[in-house]
């Protein structure tokens, strides 16, 4: 994601940031009922957003405390795979996702507020802000496992900056927001698209839009 993103992560006392840039397109996944497990994939499931999702079996690790992405605290997370960049180095993540829970209220301004925030934490190199484009809010459903329909929106944010080259020059953050009765659900889901070292690779829009389809209620 870069290296003076201010993913707040400690690892063995090295900062670990999140980095990318390319401007992708493709359509938000809306879906309805649950999808079919992923063959190989990894199942996460947290109790506190109501959302379970899953991630590929390989480039992807698990962490159960990836920080938060704006007023949301995010559990149940991943990292995508890391790399060492700079002097002094730093090691440096492409790619974070994980759930929360926040109050119930307009998804798509919560949904906005969390990509803006998360996009300009992952990608800010000091004191130098990413420029960040949100993509419209696209309204998204699922069903739950009593046949209930919730329904939310799904929020795209690209972040670009070309100020540190161990840094992604752009990533994507994707927020996907589901209301239940007493709260809203969030995942977010994070990923470069381009720049930083060759390897390893940046994620693509098609891998981030496909863990967010994954995305179900718990219940």
């Amino acid at each position: 994601m870069g290296v003076v993103v201010a993913l707040v992560v400690l690892v063995a006392g090295v900062g670990i940031v999140v980095g990318g840039t390319r401007t992708v397109t493709g359509q938000a996944t809306a879906g309805g009922t649950a999808p079919a497990a992923r063959s190989g994939w990894t199942t996460l499931s947290d109790p506190g957003s109501g959302l379970s999702y899953q991630i590929p079996p390989t480039g992807w690790s698990t962490n159960p405390d990836v920080g938060a992405a704006g007023s949301v605290a995010l559990r149940q997370g991943a990292n995508r795979t890391a790399y060492v960049c700079g002097t002094p180095p730093e090691r440096l993540l492409r790619g974070v996702l994980g759930s929360g829970s926040a109050p119930r209220t307009d998804p798509a301004g919560l949904a906005d507020a969390v990509a803006s925030s998360a996009a300009g934490q992952y990608y800010r190199n000091g004191g130098h802000p990413p420029t960040i484009k949100l993509d419209p809010p696209q309204p998204v459903h699922r069903t739950t496992h009593k046949g209930v329909v919730l329904t939310g929106v799904l929020v795209r944010a690209v972040a670009t900056q070309q100020v540190d080259s161990c840094l992604a020059s752009a990533g994507e953050v994707l927020v996907f927001v589901l209301q239940f009765g007493d709260h809203d659900g969030v995942l977010v889901v994070n990923g470069d698209l381009a720049g930083g070292p060759a390897k390893p690779a940046p994620a693509t829009d098609a891998e981030l839009r496909t863990i967010v389809g994954t995305a179900t209620p718990t219940n």
